[in-house]
């Protein structure tokens, strides 16, 4: 936030170089009985030093959490000072969809670098400028698998999704009427492959499932792609923690026909719940029906490399009811920052990262084990979350935890997984952090309430 100090005697030159004499002469257009007869209800002028001040004071009220376990679909990463110096640059601060490309081509060729990167990550031929979330995405996903493969009407979602996710997906089929969301089973908190086999027929158009899921376990898609496939069907990824690509295979390599999710990982904040980043990549052969913006490289008469948006036009998402899609915007600022974190890390980096990220995932699960208290649920491969099922009394260990200065893990038992906890944990996480932890739960009394 900048601070933009404005004395007296400047309101009065702006005021006398318009030729009023208080500001209120300015809206002698507006009819008398519709304007305020009374000052606004704000606070007097401060001093720079005093506004800090005031701030101050009200993040003072909010609780501080030195150390974080939770993920659950907004994963805390080291974000490197390159990308918030790089992003600040005031050619960046009014960037929007670039319709004219004389006057757009920074822009331009940083949406196509992003969707080279995307590309690479998820294995796929095409994808696009990006969507608002993950959540989106994955709905965007579902309809377009359902225009791809015109009279199927039905697409299946592993119960595995994250619950928001689903809501989402819910909420966005219930305005088509003709459309039909099935929910599969969980087996070992994987998709069960005997109900996707029991729900797959000649009316389903597409296999939504996790990679990893909203539990933290891996889907096998190689597994998955033979009886979806079989029975005329687009497989698709879901992934929320797009970190998880520097160390599994890409979903296109195993098969999955989209993958989409959340891409907020790469150089994005948390920040108390956005902005995120979806994302969404294809196949070339369903690159028609793709929404979003999409960018092309190509060349101009004298030959020089250029970029045009490509596809489709604006007019394409505004037709309402007849449109592709109607997402109309693109996060391109969050997708720039994104460009610029990948391209730091570079391969090697991504892949150091995503690395550490399991190391630790596997040493708090490891140390947590040690506890008597805490249980292994599931034995699925995993990335950087895990659940375990815990035997003491979860509100008094949170509480405790809390005044410590730990962010603790989900709660599971609100979605159906009584007393089971979803831990996380990241690069920034240390031994120093997990070992304070271990010992906050070890001297909490481990009495069910």
């Amino acid at each position: 936030m900048r601070y933009l100090p404005l004395a007296s005697s400047e309101d009065r030159a702006l005021l006398d170089a318009i030729g009023v004499q208080k500001a209120e002469d300015l809206l002698v257009g507006v009819p008398e009985h519709l304007r305020l007869a009374r000052p606004l209800n704000l606070p007097p002028t401060s001093s720079e030093l005093e506004v800090l001040r005031d701030l101050e004071q009200m993040a003072d009220l909010n609780t501080r959490f030195r150390t974080r376990f939770l993920g659950a679909g907004a994963y805390a990463h080291f974000i490197p000072t390159a990308v918030d110096h790089q992003i600040s640059r005031q050619e960046w601060f009014t960037a929007y969809t670039p319709y004219q490309p004389e006057i757009s081509q920074g822009t331009l060729q940083h949406i196509f670098e992003y969707q080279t990167l995307i590309c690479d990550l998820t294995g796929l031929e095409m994808t696009n400028a990006s969507l608002y979330d993950g959540g989106t995405a994955c709905l965007e996903a579902a309809l377009m698998a359902v225009r791809s493969l015109k009279k199927r009407t039905t697409v299946l979602v592993s119960a595995g999704l994250h619950p928001n996710y689903l809501e989402v997906l819910r909420t966005g089929f219930a305005s088509h009427g003709d459309l039909k969301l099935v929910e599969v089973a969980l087996k070992d908190g994987v998709t069960d492959m005997a109900d996707l086999a029991a729900k797959l027929d000649a009316t389903v158009a597409a296999v939504l499932v996790g990679y990893p899921n909203f539990l933290g376990n891996v889907e096998d898609l190689k597994a998955l792609e033979a009886p979806v496939h079989a029975a005329g069907a687009l497989l698709v990824s879901v992934t929320m923690e797009a970190m998880a690509f520097g160390w599994f295979e890409a979903p296109g390599k195993l098969g999955a026909d989209m993958a989409c999710g959340e891409a907020m990982s790469f150089g994005n904040k948390t920040s108390f719940g956005g902005p995120f980043l979806g994302f969404l990549a294809v196949k070339d052969a369903h690159k028609r029906e793709i929404p979003g913006r999409v960018v092309g490289q190509t060349k101009d008469l004298e030959g020089r490399t250029g970029y045009v948006l490509t596809l489709t036009a604006r007019e394409q998402h505004i037709k309402r009811d007849r449109a592709t899609s109607n997402i109309c915007s693109n996060q391109g600022l969050i997708a720039l920052r994104a460009n610029i974190f990948l391209q730091l890390a570079g391969p090697e980096g991504l892949k150091g990262l995503a690395e550490q990220n399991v190391a630790k995932a596997q040493y708090l699960q490891a140390r947590l084990l040690d506890l008597p208290d805490w249980k292994a649920v599931f034995t699925a491969p995993t990335f950087n979350e895990f659940v375990l099922k815990f035997s003491g009394d979860w509100k008094a260990v949170s509480k405790a935890l809390t005044a410590e200065g730990i962010l603790p893990g989900l709660d599971l038992t609100p979605y159906g997984y009584e007393n089971c906890v979803l831990w996380c944990a990241t690069e920034i996480n240390t031994r120093m952090q997990i070992e304070h932890l271990v010992e906050v739960l070890a001297r909490v009394p481990s009495v069910v309430a």
